[in-house]
């Protein structure tokens, strides 16, 4: 009974988190964003990046035409990240920024991630599609978004 009266208030939490913020993208699912750590000052969320090669930022932001609707992985410092639900980040490194948006809402980052570094495993957009996200972005730092990841993997460090 206990058990069951506890499933409950966990997904209640989870569908109210699901019902606020960045409403124009998919609905989180009902089981609770994914998120383990690695190490005390590493945490891994979404799906494994594992062992690939790091494109750099600048280079992205250079030429986003080139990486267009590929998979990269790619680094950077965490600058901005949605305030309602950790559903999108902004990162820069010296040469670039990107917008990053996690993957169908099946993760979500902590709020509190401005200011370490992340590593990301994405899909560069062609352009961005200055949705809801993109637009509360844009509010948070007034800029608006150039490059936009599809993450499917974030590690923050």
């Amino acid at each position: 009974m206990r058990a069951t009266v506890t499933h409950r208030l966990v997904f209640g939490l989870v569908a109210a988190l699901a019902s606020t913020g960045c409403q124009s993208k998919a609905p989180a699912s009902s089981s609770a964003p994914s998120a383990a750590s690695a190490a005390p000052s590493s945490l891994k969320l979404g799906a494994p990046i594992g062992a690939t090669e790091r494109v750099p930022l600048a280079s992205i932001a250079k030429d986003t035409a080139k990486y267009a609707n590929r998979a990269v992985t790619t680094e950077g410092r965490v600058t901005s990240v949605c305030q309602a639900m950790g559903c999108w980040m902004e990162i820069a490194d010296p040469a670039g920024e990107a917008h990053v948006r996690m993957s169908g809402h099946s993760f979500f980052v902590p709020k509190s991630a401005a200011g370490r570094r992340a590593v990301v495993r994405g899909t560069v957009l062609a352009k961005p599609d200055n949705g809801e996200c993109e637009q509360e972005a844009l509010e948070a730092t007034g800029k608006p978004v150039k490059v936009e990841l599809d993450a499917t993997g974030v590690e923050l460090l």
